[in-house]
């Protein structure tokens, strides 16, 4: 996963209060709690369908014995929930920025991001796939594989199905306790290109075979 470099000046919540002692004469400073940070985090869809466990290295904040702003690498263990949903925030308690004198970390929260999928498009819990059919499958019917964030499926394509049907795969979606997503299959017929001699006479044949106007409806 990648991570921006989210770490800015840090400024009011990470200083102590303090106030001068009448009796000593000197400022006494007290605990102060450090500031939260922010950042994102990118994962897979299939961290979110599954929940993962991530290792993450993090060039964290820190104030050293001068007072000075420093930075301090810090390696977590990240737990990505299963079914977390884009936008959302992974709250890490703790760590955030230092505490000052002895006071309480902030912590560090992580908004999630999913990272372009090759073909699956998330729509909250739903996923999204558009899959390629032949002109022959959409006419006639089929039985095809379909990929889904849990593997393989077997999805029956009725015959005479066009461009833009929309099949639904109940409970393939992104799922988490409060809802369970689907996954919806739209069909695209793709028209192979006719390369031979004998893929040209293929086109002919059944142009003059089928009497087929795919413009009927426009009144030409």
């Amino acid at each position: 996963s990648q991570f921006s470099d989210f770490f800015e000046s840090l400024f009011g919540a990470q200083h102590g209060a303090g106030r001068r002692d009448p009796f000593a004469g000197q400022y006494t400073q007290y605990p102060g709690k450090g500031q939260d940070l922010h950042a994102k985090i990118v994962i897979n869809l299939e961290d979110s369908f599954h929940g993962s466990k991530q290792s993450l290295t993090l060039q964290r904040p820190a104030v050293n014995e001068s007072g000075h702003v420093i930075t301090r690498p810090h390696v977590l263990q990240v737990s990505i929930p299963k079914g977390i949903m884009e936008g959302q925030q992974i709250r890490l308690a703790g760590q955030g920025a230092e505490g000052m004198n002895g006071g309480t970390n902030g912590d560090l929260f992580l908004e999630v991001a999913f990272a372009a999928h090759p073909y699956f498009t998330p729509d909250k819990h739903d996923i999204m796939l558009t899959l390629p059919i032949s002109p022959w499958e959409a006419a006639l019917g089929a039985t095809i594989k379909v990929p889904t964030l849990a593997g393989t499926v077997d999805l029956k394509i009725p015959p005479n199905s066009q461009t833009g049907k929309k099949m639904r795969l109940k409970g393939r979606g992104l799922s988490s306790a409060k809802a369970t997503g689907d996954q919806y299959v739209t069909l695209a017929i793709m028209t192979p290109k006719p390369v031979t001699k004998k893929d040209k006479e293929i086109y002919r044949s059944m142009e003059k075979a089928m009497s087929f106007n795919p413009r009927s409806h426009l009144g030409v």
